[in-house]
Parts: C-alpha cells; sequence; structure tokens
C-alpha cells in the first residue's frame, strides 16, 4: 500500500505537470505532460498540413470539374450544397490518421514512464513491477479505444458543417476582399505606362470588367472559386477547432484517468495474499550485488580499524632531536629511527604493497614518526632490532609494543 500510494502521488505530479519531488526534477524522462505536449504539437503540425492548395490555380480547376458533374437541377448561379458538404468530408477525413497516431504514441508514452518510475521506485522487486505494468497497459489499452471513439464523434461532427461563429463570415469576406485587392493590383500593374489619363483608366476599367465577369458570372468557375474561398475559411475554421478538441480528448482520455483507475486496480492486490507474497521476492541479480556490496563493506572496516590500532605517542619537537638526527639517510640506504615513546601511538599509515610495508600516509602534521624524520614511501624493514616478514606481523608486533619505552625502525628509503 506504501508503495502504491507513492506511486500513484508520483505518477499524478507526471501526468499534470507539477514537478516538484526530486525524483521528477531529476528525471526528465519521467515529465510525462511536457513530453505529451510535443505529441499535441506535432498533431497539429500534421492537421495543418493537410490543408488543401486553396489558391493553387489548379485546384480551382479541378473543383470547377467536380462541381459541373455535380450539378442537378440548380438554377444557373447558384451552387449543389451537395458539392460543399463532399469537399469539406475529403478534407476532414484526412486528419484521422494523424490522430489516431497520437492516441497510439501518448499511450506508448504513458507506459512507458509508468515502467521508469516503477523502477526508480522498487528496484528491488521485478514481480510487483511486472503487476503494476500489467495492470497499467490494461487501462492503457482500454482508454485508448475510448479516446479513439470519442475522435471518431469529434470527426463525424466536424463532417457535418455548421457554426454559427461570426469568423466564418467574416473570414469568407476577408478572402473575397484579398481576391478584389489582387485583381486591382493586377489591373494597374498591367497600365503598361498608357501616354494618357484616359487611357490608362479605360485600361484599368477592362481589366476589372473582366474579372468581375470571370468571378461573379454563372460559370463553373466563378462558382468554384467562391466556393474554394467558403472551403478555406470553414477548413481554417474547423482545423483549429478540432485540433484543440482532439488534444483535450486525449488528454482526458488517456491521461487524466490513469491514475484514479490504476490506484483501484492495484489496491485490490492488497488483499491477495499469494500475490503479495510473491511481489516482494527480490531480483536475485540485487540480492547477489548486495551481499558482493557488504562484503567489501565488511573488508573496508576491518582494515580502516586495523590502521586505526597503529597509534602511538605524540612527543614535542625538542623529544624527537635525537631520532631526527638519527633518521640522516640517503636514498636507497637502511635509515634507523628512533622515537622516545609512543603513548599516544606513532601517528602512521602503513600499506601492504607487494609483501611490503609503506609508510602512506601520517595522522597529523607533527605526528611523532613524521618528526622523527620518516618519509612517504619508505618501507619498514626492522621494530625494536625484529625483522618485519609481513603486513600482520608488522601490525602485531606494533600493537605488543611496550609505548613507555623507545621504539628503534628501521627503514629503507628507495
Amino acid at each position: 500500500i506504501t508503495i502504491t500510494q507513492d506511486f500513484i502521488r508520483q505518477l499524478h505530479d507526471c501526468v499534470r505537470g507539477e514537478y516538484r519531488d526530486r525524483l521528477i526534477v531529476t528525471s526528465p524522462t519521467l515529465r510525462l505532460y511536457t513530453r505529451a505536449l510535443v505529441i499535441f504539437q506535432e498533431l497539429q503540425s500534421q492537421v495543418v498540413a493537410t490543408a488543401p492548395r486553396f489558391k493553387d490555380r489548379n485546384f480551382v480547376d479541378d473543383l470547377a470539374k467536380k462541381m459541373e458533374s455535380l450539378r442537378g437541377r440548380e438554377l444557373p448561379g447558384f451552387m449543389s450544397a451537395q458539392s460543399f458538404y463532399m469537399f469539406i468530408q475529403d478534407f476532414i477525413e484526412a486528419w484521422r490518421g494523424p490522430t489516431r497516431a497520437a492516441c497510439g504514441q501518448t499511450r506508448a508514452l504513458a507506459a512507458e514512464v509508468v515502467a521508469d518510475l516503477l523502477h526508480q521506485i522498487a528496484p528491488s522487486y521485478p514481480v510487483l513491477r511486472d503487476a503494476f505494468d500489467t495492470a497499467a497497459n490494461s487501462i492503457l489499452e482500454q482508454t485508448e479505444d475510448e479516446a479513439i471513439t470519442l475522435i471518431d464523434s469529434l470527426l463525424l461532427r466536424e463532417k457535418d458543417p455548421f457554426t454559427i461563429n461570426e469568423f466564418l463570415q467574416a473570414h469568407i469576406n476577408k478572402l473575397r476582399y484579398d481576391k478584389f485587392e489582387t485583381a486591382v493590383d493586377s489591373a494597374f500593374a498591367g497600365d503598361n505606362g498608357n501616354a494618357s489619363w484616359d487611357m490608362a483608366k479605360q485600361h484599368v476599367i477592362n481589366a476589372l470588367r473582366t474579372w468581375y465577369q470571370n468571378s461573379h458570372s454563372v460559370s463553373s468557375a466563378a462558382n468554384a472559386e467562391d466556393l474554394s474561398a467558403i472551403l478555406q475559411a470553414y477548413w481554417t475554421l474547423a482545423s483549429k477547432r478540432y485540433v484543440d478538441n482532439a488534444c483535450m480528448a486525449i488528454d482526458d482520455r488517456i491521461l487524466g484517468t490513469l491514475c484514479p483507475k490504476l490506484q483501484e486496480a492495484l489496491f485490490h492486490h492488497a488483499h491477495d495474499n499469494d500475490k503479495l507474497d510473491a511481489f516482494f521476492v527480490e531480483d536475485p541479480a540485487i540480492v547477489a550485488k548486495r551481499k558482493e556490496l557488504e562484503a567489501t563493506k565488511d573488508r573496508l572496516a576491518k582494515a580502516t580499524l586495523a590502521m586505526s590500532s597503529i597509534q602511538v605517542t605524540r612527543t614535542n619537537k625538542k623529544d624527537t632531536d635525537h631520532g631526527a638526527a638519527a633518521a640522516t639517510g640517503s636514498a636507497g640506504q637502511l635509515i634507523r629511527v628512533t622515537i622516545p615513546s609512543a603513548l599516544q601511538g606513532l601517528g602512521l599509515q602503513l600499506a601492504d604493497e607487494q609483501n611490503r610495508v609503506v609508510v602512506r600516509g601520517f595522522r597529523d602534521a607533527n605526528s611523532p614518526a613524521q618528526d622523527a624524520g620518516i618519509h612517504l614511501g619508505d618501507t619498514l624493514v626492522q621494530i625494536n632490532e625484529r625483522p618485519v616478514t609481513s603486513f600482520d606481523n608488522a601490525i602485531s608486533q606494533l600493537k605488543a609494543l611496550n609505548k613507555q619505552d623507545p621504539i628503534h625502525l628501521v627503514l629503507r628509503r628507495l
């Protein structure tokens, strides 16, 4: 229950984009909401990419041909509403593929984050993680189907063109104005530098008359021009509305219901004793690794204890003048050192290196051994005229010393 509560709490933060917990802050892959936004932005780009080339001359010509083939008993100058409905349905159907792909990507992303979060929270219990994963995947499969069903209803609604949004009429009027402005610019650009004002004016009048006849006559081409503007305006409105609704549907169905449904499913496991016994069987690889690390830790603790037991008395500098004078050997020679007493330890840190007992450190800046002239890297050869045969032998001899008597050491300086 504790693991489930912790898991659901952190998963909820991942879904809602509330990245306060250190685990989520340090693991960018767990930021489910942020990564889902990337999928939604990609869906928007793919829907926009399906836009027909409304302003292309070939599109308008093809539109005119299709409209002519669909003509019924309409009076000249009137368009068949069936043309508009048919074209809009074809355009909107192109949105189905990208939206279903977004549903699948969101489901896969949620499953990935669930698995990653479980591995972070319960790394030692693979059976428990598998049970959580199975429950999550079952829920995600169900909610993906629910999201696709909702998407299908959104597509069906958009295929039945209807809106009371004033934006549509305003956008149609803007497109018509843009076409008129283009015609005016084209008329003036085609003046070709007529010598007189009357000739220039007549040229512009003729050009605009021709444009008006072509775009406002009862011909199929004129109807296609007008229908192209209406289709473009409605497509722009419908695509924005659809993307917003589709993203909200995916977020609500797949991500929004994941935590409560998963929590309910997981709490049922707490009442099954057989499953509980299996859940907390640790991963054998982790158990073996733990034992290996514990053994290493024990060895290090024993070595630290052994090193700390090598203690001798720290003496004043004036008490070590004799020892310092004795330690004036040169490199490669045997160095004889006398330390007056070892009441508080020698202050040496020794290491076992290829059957040699080597000085590798001093416990204090002015330890008795350092004051006596011992250097880092010196090899311990004798202790009170007794040879040092091994690291353990050296430790034993040092422990057995009478700490009130002077200590005579022989070292080899390489």
